[in-house]
């Protein structure tokens, strides 16, 4: 078997493990729970082993293939390598916190949402742990990151270009949120075309999101930058819009057309694709 036959190979491996991984618990959950009982509510909580089980499937698929495919499991982009990369760490936490900023003015000059009537004190507060809980929760989204950027996006890379593999790769990790967009999770369910529409713009969202990540690792060396940035966008963006506004708790309030202008600013990321197409300065992660 030539290397491009076995790279194919540890890819459906790995794809079928972490779809499996993920979507079994999750399907579960959605049939005996409605979604916001089991996921934000009350619920959640005595299953929240199963939750975390789910979002790390693409870390613990990246283990059982090198398992069983005998690759290995060395992996240097498990070390931090903070020589020479603060800035991508610093990087990591600021831009996607400045696009929450970026979010929350829209939303509020938009009239998307109530506008949050916080004090100067208050918002400065919420700001704050917007800072410090994107590093903190990072350990809930490295699963993901090990798995997508420092394992699937390298094996993409050699069976393909870049380009093509940070297209794939985004739609394969946009696919694999499907169980919980059907159930509202990304866009609420009260849309026009649900859910197939919600699926295709979270497919595009994760490209787009990819490509920021991708560029990170790279740079970096080490997953590390990615999982901070990722938490930050999930957790310490939408802090940062609480600042501003006041977002319903049930996004099935909450409209398509808002949720695709909160979205724009992540058009950012677009910047990050010249500089990932020069190879020639980049630090190997596989």
């Amino acid at each position: 078997m030539n290397n491009r036959s076995a790279d194919i190979k540890r890819i459906v491996i790995f794809l079928l493990l972490s779809f499996a991984i993920a979507w079994i618990p999750w399907i579960i959950m959605n049939s005996l729970y409605d979604f916001y009982d089991w996921f934000t509510g009350e619920k959640q909580y005595p299953f929240l082993w199963l939750l975390l089980l789910a979002g790390g499937s693409p870390a613990i698929a990246s283990f059982l293939t090198r398992c069983i495919t005998k690759e290995g499991i060395a992996d240097d982009s498990l070390r931090l390598k903070l020589k020479g990369n603060l800035k991508y760490y610093v990087l990591a936490l600021l831009l996607p916190l400045s696009i929450g900023l970026l979010r929350g003015t829209i939303a509020q000059k938009m009239h998307i949402a109530e506008d949050a009537e916080l004090s100067g004190w208050m918002t400065a507060s919420v700001i704050a742990q917007a800072f410090w809980l994107s590093p903190v929760m990072a350990f809930n989204t490295f699963g993901e990151e090990y798995g997508w950027r420092g394992y699937l996006y390298p094996k993409l890379e050699k069976v393909t270009n870049r380009p093509a593999a940070l297209i794939i790769g985004g739609i394969i990790w946009g696919l694999w949120h499907a169980p919980l967009t059907v159930k509202g999770h990304n866009f609420g369910t009260g849309y026009r075309g649900f859910p197939w529409l919600g699926i295709l713009l979270m497919c595009g969202f994760c490209v787009v999101l990819g490509i920021f990540l991708h560029w990170l690792t790279q740079k970096s060396g080490s997953v590390y930058p990615a999982s901070i940035a990722h938490s930050a966008t999930n957790s310490g963006a939408t802090l940062i819009m609480m600042a501003f506004v006041q977002m319903n708790a049930d996004r099935r309030d909450i409209p398509l057309r808002a949720s695709l202008i909160l979205l724009a600013p992540m058009l950012l990321y677009l910047l990050f694709i010249p500089f990932l197409m020069n190879r020639r300065k980049e630090q190997k992660c596989v």
